[in-house]
């Protein structure tokens, strides 16, 4: 399983947004619908809405959000002073798969390990 954090410099989080959504991620997790939201200070937070996610994420410099494709794979996203996806637990392929994808609709990365 891969421990990796993708830095983006240049894009927005909406246009980030836009396109994990395009590839199936979603702030809903697919059985419970919760949405949560991890602040700055390490606290879980449940947001009650998308809008509220997204407006949650842009509130403070290292606020995150979890996104879902399925109930067992999911990725945390943090909109600071610079985008960051975080592929932890990923298989290899899988997060290839995504970085490739992310790649193609125009977004650039710059991944490496996460040491935490």
């Amino acid at each position: 399983m891969t421990k990796e954090i993708a830095h983006l410099p240049g894009a927005s989080c909406t246009q980030l947004l836009e396109v994990l959504r395009s590839l199936g991620w979603e702030f809903e997790h697919p059985i419970s619908s919760e949405i949560t939201g991890w602040s700055n200070q390490g606290e879980e937070i449940i947001l009650i809405s998308p809008e509220e996610a997204f407006a949650f994420l842009a509130a403070a410099v290292g606020h995150g959000v979890q996104l879902w494709a399925a109930p067992d794979k999911d990725l945390f996203l943090s909109c600071g002073e610079t985008l960051q996806i975080y592929f932890d637990g990923f298989a290899p392929e899988e997060s290839a798969s995504l970085q490739s994808a992310l790649r193609a609709r125009g977004l650039e990365l710059d991944v490496g390990c996460d040491g935490g």
